[in-house]
């Protein structure tokens, strides 16, 4: 597990670790999807990707079609800017690319909550039993780019959710409840967490904690 005392996630942790081009941790946007299709627009041949960009707050998240994405204090929220090819994947393939993120956030859930009964909702969403805990959306603006956001309830705990989806969702925090009685270090916990998930959508070999 990471070291304890952390004051925010870690971007150049994230970068260093996941042998990214590079990464950035924002405190407030509307929607890092939103972000990483504008930072495509002024991308050029020589731009070096992939990019990584996460937020300490979202105030327009978007799902699937047209639903959003709720996230409160807590959450981790990014989005990962990569050229197809870096997926060793073209555009036609973007349901392999969807299968493959969420595999890839199940697995990593799967490492912080052992006990729990973590499974992919087809096309990518992850849940524990009948509760969501994490949810992926893949846009592709053009045909060499993809962004790859993902939003995953870490240590915002369902209690402090709205009320409405009090009943729907669980975090990280609240399995790590379940299971052990030590501290949960919510920036530690985003900050391992992004760097397992992205080495495993990038195919990188597995790194230790």
């Amino acid at each position: 597990m990471e070291r304890r005392g952390r004051k925010r996630t870690n971007a150049e942790e994230i970068a260093r670790r996941t042998e990214i081009a590079g990464a950035l941790w924002l405190e407030t946007v509307g929607s890092t999807n939103d972000w990483a299709k504008d930072w495509i627009r002024t991308a050029t041949a020589a731009t070096e990707t992939p990019f990584w960009v996460g937020a300490e707050r979202q105030t327009a998240g978007r799902g699937r079609g047209d639903h959003t994405w709720a996230a409160w204090n807590g959450a981790l929220t990014f989005s990962l800017i990569a050229r197809w090819r870096e997926f060793r994947l073209t555009r036609r393939e973007s349901a392999e690319l969807s299968l493959r993120v969420a595999d890839a956030v199940a697995s990593t859930a799967r490492e912080f909550a052992p006990t729990a009964e973590i499974w992919v909702k087809p096309p990518n969403d992850v849940y524990v039993r009948d509760r969501k805990l994490a949810g992926i959306l893949i846009e592709s603006p053009n045909a060499e780019f993809v962004v790859v956001g993902v939003g995953v309830n870490v240590g915002n705990r369902s209690t402090d959710a709205p009320e409405e989806l009090r009943n729907r969702v669980v975090s990280l925090a609240e399995l790590s409840d379940e299971s052990t009685e030590s501290a949960f270090d919510v920036d530690a916990v985003r900050t391992a967490f992004a760097i397992r998930v992205v080495r495993r959508m990038l195919r990188r070999s597995a790194e230790n904690d």
